[in-house]
């Protein structure tokens, strides 16, 4: 019993003198794409038509009438008058994807912006 203990405490002291670490390539065994969601806004035009009346008073005829460009045009106007509105739309767009590579029984991940081929990590002994 004392050998095998002593062989261990050898064979610790010479694995903790020869620690360090090591990089390593492993290949992605899985990729999926990740998505985000954005709310987009979408600036729209909404017209309508209005009746106005003008506020101009003539000592002639003693009635309203509307001007465009200074020139009398009727007792009555339509005016076509505008507003923008913004319409909501949801849209999932592509931000990366997740590679998952796999170390014996230990599967990582890293996201990057482009599908890995291989992931390379570094390995402490």
């Amino acid at each position: 019993m004392k050998k095998i203990i002593s062989t261990l405490a050898v064979l610790g002291i010479a694995v903790s003198l020869q620690a360090g670490s090591v990089s390593c390539d492993f290949p992605v065994t899985k990729c999926e794409p990740v998505w985000k969601t954005v709310v987009k806004k979408i600036p729209k035009q909404e017209c309508w038509d209005e009746q106005q009346v003008s506020g101009i008073n003539y000592k002639d005829s003693g009635s309203d009438a509307c001007k465009v460009e200074g020139i009398v045009v009727a007792k009555k106007c339509t005016v076509t008058k505008c507003k923008t509105v913004y319409e909501s739309c949801e849209e999932k767009v592509l931000v990366g994807y997740k590679n998952t590579a796999k170390c014996g029984c230990t599967e990582f991940s890293k996201i990057s912006n482009k599908k890995l081929k291989f992931i390379t990590t570094t390995i402490n002994f």
